[in-house]
This record gives C-alpha cells, structure tokens and sequence, in this order.
C-alpha cells in the first residue's frame, strides 16, 4: 500500500495498477545487462532493496544510465531503500562484490495505467493447442 500512494504522490495524473511482482536474487559470478522495463512512457518501476547491513565495498548498485548511455545516477542496494523510475529508463542491476558471501535481492514491481490495452492484454488466459 506504501509502494501505491508514493506512485500517486509522484504520478498523481495516471492511476496505476501492478500487474508483476518478483524478487532478484543475484549472485558474484553473475552478469547483468542494460534494460529498460517497459516500451511504454506510462509504465512505472518500482525497486525495494531488502539487503540488511549492505555496506558501499559490496557494490550490487543498480546504475541508470542518460540518453548517451552514461551512468547518471547509481543506488546502492541498502536495506529498506525504495526506488521508484520511469520504466523507460535503460538500468542495470550489478552483482555483488567478492565480498558477499549469498545473493544481492531486490524485489521488483512492475505498474501500468489501469484499464489501459497493455494490462489486457497481459491479462489474457493462455491460448492452449488442441
């Protein structure tokens, strides 16, 4: 409920609806790559970070990166942190340094205008082959 008046707050003119939640659980050894979560500019992403005691050394920072593909702002996934971006904008989750003995969580949210073609057709029952 949090997560859905921080969007009002920050989104007032789109009433979003959540249609995807899971949760990320990146170790050392493994890679990220530069995405963007949606196609459409109204789609809303929302992070939270439930990493307790996540200290800078152990890096696992998710970087967004501008139009030029810079890295323009880098979260550190401290416990508790929430963060809340536009879907569009090209991210990366990083793993965790040598340091981390487990995995780098961060759960995932993902929002759509309600009532809007996209939430339908995701809401669409499988087609199943005869």
């Amino acid at each position: 409920q949090l997560v859905e008046v921080l969007l009002r707050c920050v989104w007032p003119a789109v009433d979003l609806e959540m249609y995807r939640a899971y949760t990320n659980a990146v170790l050392t050894s493994d890679v990220g790559f530069v995405h963007c979560d949606a196609e459409h500019d109204s789609h809303v992403t929302a992070l939270f970070y439930p990493n307790p005691g996540w200290q800078p050394e152990l890096a696992g920072e998710t970087c967004f990166f501008d139009s030029e593909g810079e890295i323009c702002l880098s979260v550190l996934p401290r416990c508790g942190r929430l963060v809340l971006f536009n879907a569009t904008i090209p991210h990366v989750g990083r793993a965790p340094s040598r340091l981390v003995w487990g995995y780098r969580y961060t759960t995932a949210l993902k929002f759509a205008p309600r009532g809007s073609d996209f939430l339908r057709t995701v809401r669409q029952p499988p087609v199943l082959p005869d």
